[in-house]
């Protein structure tokens, strides 16, 4: 790709709601064009025949059998034993949506 000219350095700005003063318009024409040189590039490589990866490890999904255990389960008399407040077996609590 050419080098990116001044004006199009100023566009950008607008269009990222900046406002550059001469220095930084000089420094990020040089450093914008480096890389959309570098993007140009990528789209040189030779891809054909490469499979698409989404993951390196090879390793599936794993799952646990979902069971249920009773091993230190509080009853409900229990659970509720430290509320403050409690209606028909249920914690009360303040409306959290609402007035």
């Amino acid at each position: 790709m050419s080098k990116l000219t001044e004006s199009q350095v100023v566009h950008v700005s607008r269009l990222a709601k900046l406002i550059l003063k001469q220095p930084e318009i000089e420094k990020f024409k040089v450093q914008l064009t480096k890389i959309f040189d570098f993007v140009d590039s990528i789209g040189e490589m030779k891809t054909q025949g490469v499979n698409e990866t989404n993951q390196l490890t090879a390793i599936s999904n794993r799952f646990r059998k979902d069971e249920v255990s009773r091993v230190a389960m509080l009853s409900q008399k229990e659970a509720l034993s430290g509320a403050k407040r409690t209606y028909k077996g249920y914690f009360l609590v303040k409306a959290i949506f609402g007035k």
